[in-house]
């Protein structure tokens, strides 16, 4: 029973290649076989145990090339080297590299010394930009330059400097000097209560609008005695002068401010 099993196994299995075989032949394939089999073994004739040898030793590479790059996950990088490929960034990166390459040969020991150098003190200066906390000062920076108070800040730091260039020694100790005394000044007025007497009035006479009519009437009277004719001079020029009541009027309140100030320093 069995031995009949496999002689009917054995003919399904002889027919089913005898149909391949018939296939093989009717669509050319089993001549190119053959034509494959004749080159191969040509160069297999033709080729020493040498050109063997390095023909294994390139094909053990391929795989284990192959192998690296399957252990690497190499494939899941391809669609991305595809798009470098295509937008000709993969050219572009092949280009700075050389340039790189080239400025790496042509530099000597000393430039990639200062090089290392300068480097250096870029990050020592972002480390203490960074510490500093600079970055918090940008905007300010920022709308200096925008209104153009930087530019004048500038101007200004010159100008002291061609100012302080042009100082001599003796002008710098006068004014040291000045500062010290003017400060002297100030202190001998804040200990003994003058400035606080000073600030109150001033503050009164500010409130009274004292000073702005003072100031204003400056201005007036030197408008006016710009236009006003020359005085005729005289005991009549005089005489006139004192019939006017503005000019009584003004001999009075200069009176009553003489009174105030002799009653003042009397009470002193």
């Amino acid at each position: 029973m069995m031995a009949a099993v496999l002689e009917l196994s054995q003919g399904d299995e002889l027919q089913q290649a005898q149909q391949a075989l018939v296939h093989l032949v009717q669509n050319g394939d089993l001549e190119r076989i053959v034509h494959l089999a004749r080159m191969m073994g040509a160069a297999g004739d033709a080729m020493t145990d040498e050109m063997v040898g390095r023909m294994a030793e390139v094909a053990s590479d391929g795989l284990d090339l192959l192998d690296r790059v399957n252990r690497a996950e190499v494939a899941h990088a391809l669609p991305a080297v595809s798009a470098l490929v295509k937008n000709g960034d993969l050219d572009r990166i092949v280009h700075l590299a050389r340039m790189l390459g080239a400025a790496g040969d042509a530099m000597s020991d000393e430039m990639v010394s200062r090089m290392a150098e300068i480097a250096s003190g870029g990050l020592d200066l972002l480390d203490r930009v960074n510490r500093a906390e600079l970055a918090k000062a940008l905007p300010a920076i920022s709308a200096l330059v925008h209104n153009g108070d930087l530019e004048r800040i500038v101007h200004i730091a010159r100008m002291l400097g061609a100012a302080g260039d042009s100082m001599s020694d003796e002008m710098v100790t006068r004014l040291a000097t000045l500062a010290a005394d003017a400060m002297c000044l100030v202190d001998r007025a804040v200990r003994t209560g003058v400035m606080d007497r000073v600030l109150r009035v001033v503050e009164e006479m500010d409130n009274q609008h004292i000073l702005t009519d003072f100031l204003h009437c400056l201005a007036g009277a030197t408008e006016e005695a710009a236009k006003a004719p020359p005085p005729k001079g005289g005991i009549g020029g005089l005489w006139d002068l004192m019939k006017k009541p503005e000019t009584q009027q003004t001999i009075q309140f200069l009176m009553l401010v003489g009174k105030h100030f002799r009653s003042c320093r009397l009470a002193h």
